[in-house]
């Protein structure tokens, strides 16, 4: 009768049921492995032999047939390494397993070592959630499923450590240094090259202001103006000044980073991605055969730089409408469809033009037209409208080195940000924050030079302004630095 151990396949950054079937019979020696695998799963079958071999194991020399069901679900990889080996260990008598329900995943080596796959996270998450299975993992995961699981979870080092896990034997737990939970650090800002002071940027408190309100109120923010007075330095800034993650964020974003291979990653900092300007639709919101997930998934709960967003293809940029609305990607090739998450906060920057100098006194612009057209003047009238925050840059009269550091630090940032967030989720009814008469007042004043998308936005921008000011009810000042802010108080 076949013997059935559970694992998991990798579909977008979910793992999907898989049950590994195996069944040793008489007849000539031979594995065979069915169920839609590709060449890196029909190559299991070196390596396990190899693996059970030098586990002290004997292979069976009869007919060996694999299932991988369900049948018309694509397999790849080597996550189905181990789950095929204790399959087999299992059918032959060399593992005993009784009435217990039995899931592994993990890759062999040669030798019987058990080595971390991508995406094994997520292939383990809804394994770990049955309750009554016996689960058995790689070591360098093992931590980060213990709080979720439903029945036993071992992480395991080689294919005897799992046989004697599942014999009950005494199997000694993951070294602290290779499996520790994640745990914040006392200063857990963790700079890196990516990331820039805030108060560096000197002579934009507007734009500084601007970076403040877009990671409260996670709104998009595209900052325009000539080259060189700080625009990049403003995106990766804004950075800083988020809020370290939730304990359930900082899970879901090392299971989105373990489905791209990522597995290093132990850190409660929002991710950042800032993608090379010639990135496809595939690349931005994910596509293609295996229908894998894009920068604004990898950027989930985090911030996705586009610096110099005229330079992007407008196809790409086109593709950005949905998710930034509604905060997920809907994808639908030939009859199957994957939804990716894409909570994310997207800050772009732009040139007027391609030399940037269009705005400057005196029309000193030489861009040919096709070039002009090429800078952030030029995107469509859809996208504009999904940036609540447009912030115009100009040049300061004075010199840059003469002017003095910006008054706001990302540490005093990243403090008014999370006391404003706070502030912002505990209100229940954003209207109760208004004055009737007021808000009538500014929305004949602007209303008709908006979307109803725009009008939202400014009046959730005036909001978080009062927060951030120390105040829950929204003033004439907060409408006025809002329609600021916004770049929608003279639109036509």
């Amino acid at each position: 009768m076949p013997l059935s151990i559970a694992t998991s396949a990798l579909v977008g950054i979910r793992g999907a049921p898989v049950e590994v079937e195996v069944d040793v019979s008489t007849g000539i020696p031979a594995v065979r492995i069915v169920g839609l695998p590709d060449a890196a799963v029909g190559e299991a079958r070196e390596r396990i032999r190899s693996a059970i071999r030098a586990s002290g194991f004997t292979w069976p020399a009869r007919r060996i047939t694999v299932n991988l069901a369900p049948a018309d679900l694509r397999k790849s990889g080597g996550s189905f390494d181990l789950a095929i080996a204790l399959g087999i260990l299992a059918a032959s008598g060399q593992l005993r397993l009784g009435d217990r329900s039995v899931a592994a995943v993990g890759e062999l080596a040669l030798d019987g070592r058990v080595r971390n796959v991508p995406g094994a996270l997520p292939l383990a998450l809804p394994l770990a959630a049955r309750t009554g299975t016996s689960l058995v993992v790689p070591e360098a995961i093992v931590a980060e499923l213990r709080g979720s699981a439903s029945g036993s979870v071992a992480g395991v080092a080689s294919l005897a450590d799992a046989v004697a896990h599942l014999h009950g034997r005494r199997h000694e737990p993951a070294s602290p240094s290779r499996s520790r939970p994640l745990q914040p650090t006392a200063d857990s800002s963790e700079w890196n090259d990516s990331t820039c002071e805030l108060s560096t940027v000197r002579g934009q408190p507007s734009a500084t202001r601007a970076v403040l309100v877009a990671a409260v109120g996670r709104l998009p923010l595209l900052l325009e103006g000539p080259p060189g007075i700080g625009k990049s330095m403003l995106a990766r800034a804004l950075h800083g000044v988020l809020p370290d993650l939730t304990a359930d964020e900082a899970a879901e974003v090392r299971a989105i980073c373990s489905a791209a291979g990522l597995d290093g990653r132990r850190s409660f900092r929002p991710p950042l991605r800032a993608p090379h300007h010639d990135l496809t639709v595939a690349g931005l919101i994910g596509g293609g055969p295996r229908l894998t997930p894009g920068e604004l998934t990898w950027a989930h709960r985090g911030l996705l730089i586009l610096d110099e967003i005229g330079e992007f293809r407008r196809d790409t940029l086109e593709a950005l409408r949905e998710p930034l609305e509604r905060g997920v990607v809907d994808l639908v090739r030939a009859g199957r469809s994957e939804r990716f998450p894409a909570a994310t906060l997207l800050v772009a920057t732009g040139n007027p033009c391609g030399c940037g100098e269009l705005e400057r006194s005196g029309g000193a612009c030489l861009c040919p037209p096709a070039t002009r057209r090429r800078g952030s003047l030029s995107l469509s009238a859809p996208i504009r409208d999904r940036f609540a925050l447009r912030v115009r840059l100009a040049r300061p009269r004075a010199p840059l080195h003469s002017l003095p550091p910006g008054e706001t630090t990302t540490r005093d940032g990243r403090s008014a940000v999370a006391r404003a967030r706070a502030a912002l989720s505990s209100i229940e009814r954003r209207e109760s924050t208004l004055d009737r008469s007021l808000l009538q007042r500014h929305e004949a004043l602007f209303r008709q030079q908006m979307s109803g998308r725009g009008w939202t936005q400014f009046v959730d921008v005036a909001l978080i302004c009062a927060l951030m000011n120390g105040s829950e009810r929204v003033g004439d000042a907060e409408f006025a630095e809002a329609a600021h802010l916004t770049g929608r108080g003279g639109e036509r």
